[in-house]
């Protein structure tokens, strides 16, 4: 079933739940989950998205964001 387009607010926070392909797990070591935050500061830095908290699960990640653009947000987790 196809998901209904994410209407994006700059400057407004977002809860972003990314999980893995049948919420198989994505994360497999310490060093995975390092790399996902090096990575995601990174990409959100810059593109202008602050991360204001994050959740890192086995199988999925929850993350509350704010994009300085409407675009922001899609170059920085969309496209990551």
């Amino acid at each position: 079933m196809a998901r209904i387009a994410r209407v994006v607010a700059a400057e407004v926070p977002h809860h972003v739940v990314q999980r893995g392909n049948r919420r198989q797990p994505v994360f497999f070591s310490t060093a995975d989950y390092k790399a996902y935050l090096r990575l995601m500061a990174a990409w959100c830095g810059q593109q202008g998205v602050e991360v204001w908290a994050y959740c890192l699960m086995t199988n999925h990640v929850h993350l509350i964001v704010v994009p300085g653009s409407e675009q922001g947000l899609a170059r920085a987790i969309g496209e990551a």
